[in-house]
């Protein structure tokens, strides 16, 4: 969920169970260092990415990802 005011770093990851997971989990990190645009995995999206792309808000991490993907 985001919400700047409430969630530090402006996102909160939820369980099933609408229990929020805490800033330690995995979840955060992987999410700011993998996720294509505003910690979301849109590049898992087939209307998302594209969208992202124009709208150029894909996040450095993720084209870092890409360029090492892309020297292999």
């Amino acid at each position: 969920m985001k919400d700047k005011a409430r969630f530090k770093g402006g996102w909160g990851f939820f369980g099933a169970k609408g229990e929020m997971f805490p800033y330690t989990a995995n979840c955060y990190a992987c999410h700011q260092q993998h996720a294509a645009a505003n910690t979301t995995f849109v590049q898992f999206y087939p209307t998302l990415l594209p969208a992202a792309t124009r709208l150029k808000t894909l996040s450095p991490a993720y084209l870092a990802d890409l360029a090492r993907l892309a020297k292999k």
